[in-house]
């Protein structure tokens, strides 16, 4: 079977959201020409994916609902993933096809998760016991992951606060080392570093690989110290499929590391900062239960921080 790439899951996504969808609308969405993607949709409806009919001599397209020979991966902007290469390899063996998405923002990967827009998502565990939760059980952890990596970025020259993103591993360090508020909020790991080194604040929680570009900077660093970062989450749709997706995890977890090169392509971070800030990560196949036993008042705060009230309330 002939390999899907970025295009074809571009258009694939095109096709569920907007079908039945004509082969003109696909090439004007893209930008494409139409004899290009009449190409990709006839590699499609080989996979299985989409189905062509015909009316008038006008080709409509819509997805097969019932295939799910096609998974959804997400995985935040980090060094923290080096094994997903081989975990998306793996996982061709269940579904023939995956798509990494890269996220910037660990709570927003896992909303997305819980509405099933992706079925698979490395997520920090704060974040997937929050949506777990909040979804009713959508969402469940299903492997392990990896501990470190993270740390509070320091400018001494800064404004008073701190930025660090909402209800992750970086907000729970924070709340755990009480740093000095207010607390500004980042969409992504290069915001909250911008922030610290345009003194916006003083401090900042961040992961690698921003960590050691922080570094890089002369930024003084302390780090977090977390155990459990981020987990594999799965979305409940994929509960007859969960034991044989976690095997395939635990293989590519515990495998040695190779190919930080197509890992950095992926994520769009250079190489060399990706092969030195790997080596700040633990990995391990299993979630640590007492681990995240030993902090849930932690957690609990971060999931509802003592200023909800005045954040929520407006009137």
């Amino acid at each position: 079977m002939e390999e899907l790439d970025e295009i074809d899951f571009e258009l694939y996504d095109i096709i569920k959201e907007y079908m039945p969808i004509t082969l003109s609308e696909l090439a004007r969405n893209l930008g494409h020409s139409k004899s290009m993607i009449y190409r990709r949709v006839k590699k499609l409806e080989n996979s299985g994916l989409i189905k062509v009919s015909y009316q008038g001599g006008v080709s409509i397209i819509t997805a097969n609902q019932k295939n799910d020979s096609i998974i959804t991966i997400g995985i935040l902007r980090a060094s923290e993933y080096p094994y997903i290469i081989k975990f998306a390899k793996k996982l061709e063996n269940i579904f023939n096809h995956v798509k990494i998405v890269v996220y910037d923002e660990a709570y927003k990967e896992a909303l997305d998760l819980s509405i099933g827009k992706l079925k698979l998502a490395m997520n920090p565990a704060v974040s997937l016991l929050a949506i777990h939760r909040i979804s009713r059980g959508q969402v469940h952890i299903i492997g392990g992951g990896s501990g470190g990596g993270s740390g509070i970025i320091n400018n001494l020259n800064g404004k008073n606060g701190h930025s660090t993103s909402i209800m992750s591993s970086m907000e729970l360090c924070a709340d755990m080392n009480k740093l000095e508020m207010p607390r500004v909020y980042g969409n992504s790991g290069q915001e909250i570093l911008n922030k610290v080194l345009k003194g916006e604040v003083r401090q900042g929680v961040i992961w690698e690989p921003f960590l050691s570009i922080a570094s890089k900077n002369n930024l003084k660093i302390t780090s977090c110290e977390l155990d459990t970062c981020c987990l594999l989450g799965a979305h409940s749709s994929l509960y007859d499929k969960y034991d044989k997706i976690s095997k395939a995890f635990s293989d590519a977890i515990s495998s040695d590391i190779s190919d930080l090169e197509g890992y950095a392509n992926i994520i769009n971070m250079p190489l060399d900062v990706i092969k030195l800030s790997v080596k700040s990560y633990s990995f391990f196949e299993e979630p640590d239960k007492n681990y995240l036993k030993s902090i849930i008042s932690n957690l609990r705060n971060t999931i509802l921080p003592s200023d909800i009230i005045e954040r929520s309330v407006i009137i």
